[in-house]
């Protein structure tokens, strides 16, 4: 049984819905600006008067729970599904993010009130959205740092093939934070300059707010309304975990390209049928080295592949889920984003790294993301 995806969306810093964050992306746009919150300058690619896009009935939520409920009913309308007609414990939700809602425990120690009713974990994200939409099917919440995305997609691909649901709310979130800033500068891995993935010169990442939503639905259950359109299938998807450093990366890549060779693998298909990865492509000088050796190693020479991270930061739990949404568009659109600031490619790295606006025609397009700890993961999805 395939697992469609039938609905998208994502809100971020160059877009607050599907089409604004496309047209952007495609431009060359960036979202990274200077941000002051508690007294503290930032350099952070935030969303721009993020209150106006929120729905009314979210506002008293916290950033991150607003964010999300407001992008997941974006993703619901985009599928056509009417949700009135699907039985509250067949549905299920499954969000991947690194920070959850920690901006109410930020506002306490910066000086707010302390509230003891405020204090919230990141598994109370999901539990409000399944409260507030009557979702009653799996709930998970995946915490795996910035691949927390491609991890959540997974775990709701298992529960839909497994029978335990037929649609499945599947991505992440994560809102601005000065506790992760303070973490990533701390390990100097925040940059003074541009962001700027594959380029030799790179100095570190910047940090980025925003949702990527993909709904997925059993093929069994879409053939039985009248209404939506399937946009792509989960075709495969590998994760790996290195163990080999709390924060550095294998510079060997070995979980890196096993979790490529699994997600080609399950997919049944061949390296050579990947014309396209999207990377990780984080900016940081580790990071960037471990990719280019599992993309050399893997691919060779020829594959093309670029990074969002200029345009709209490293948004942590988030960021696989908003390259998914890339990987869709790219599959439908049959263009190919580019990696700006990137001025004299990384000679380590054999593949083709993009960096203006290309046309595109293939069935399948892969997309990795990796996280502190040595967690790994490839996704490959399918047009539809």
């Amino acid at each position: 049984m395939r697992v469609l995806v039938t609905g998208i969306s994502t809100i971020n810093s160059i877009g607050t819905n599907v089409n604004e964050f496309w047209s952007n992306l495609l431009l060359g746009r960036s979202g990274i600006t200077e941000y002051v919150k508690y007294g503290v300058k930032t350099k952070y690619a935030i969303i721009d008067g993020f209150e106006k896009y929120i729905a009314p009935g979210y506002k008293d939520l916290g950033r991150a729970t607003s964010l999300l409920l407001t992008s997941i009913e974006d993703a619901m309308y985009s599928s056509g599904l009417d949700f009135d007609e699907v039985e509250p414990q067949r549905i299920g939700i499954s969000i991947g993010t690194t920070m959850g809602e920690l901006g109410n425990h930020e506002d306490i120690v910066f000086g707010s009130p302390l509230n003891e009713n405020k204090i919230e974990r990141p598994y109370t994200l999901t539990n409000k959205v399944a409260s507030y939409l009557d979702i009653s099917g799996p709930i998970w919440t995946i915490t795996n740092a910035c691949a927390a995305g491609n991890y959540a997609i997974a775990r709701a691909y298992e529960e839909i093939q497994s029978g335990r649901a037929d649609i499945m709310i599947a991505g992440g979130v994560d809102a601005f934070s000065l506790t992760a800033y303070a973490g990533f500068n701390s390990l100097r891995a925040i940059t003074p300059e541009l962001c700027r993935p594959f380029d030799q010169n790179r100095k570190g990442l910047v940090l980025g707010e925003g949702t990527g939503i993909l709904i997925l639905e059993s093929e069994e259950h879409f053939l039985t309304r009248k209404n939506g359109k399937a946009l792509a299938s989960i075709a495969g998807f590998g994760l790996t975990s290195d163990a080999f450093h709390v924060t550095k990366p294998d510079p060997k890549a070995r979980g890196a390209i096993t979790a490529m060779e699994l997600a080609l693998e399950m997919a049944g298909i061949a390296p050579s049928d990947i014309k396209y990865v999207n990377s990780h492509g984080t900016g940081t000088p580790s990071n960037d080295y471990m990719e280019a050796i599992s993309l050399n190693h893997v691919f060779g020479e020829g594959i093309k592949t670029s990074s969002i991270k200029a345009n709209i930061g490293h948004t942590l739990g988030a960021a696989s889920a908003i390259e998914a949404v890339v990987c869709i568009l790219a599959l439908n659109e049959m263009k190919l984003p580019p990696t700006i600031n990137l001025l004299k490619k990384d000679p380590v790295l054999t593949a083709d790294v993009i960096t203006d606006l290309q046309e595109f025609s293939s069935q399948y397009i892969m997309s990795n993301s990796y996280a502190f700890g040595g967690m790994n993961s490839s996704l490959i999805l399918e047009k539809a």
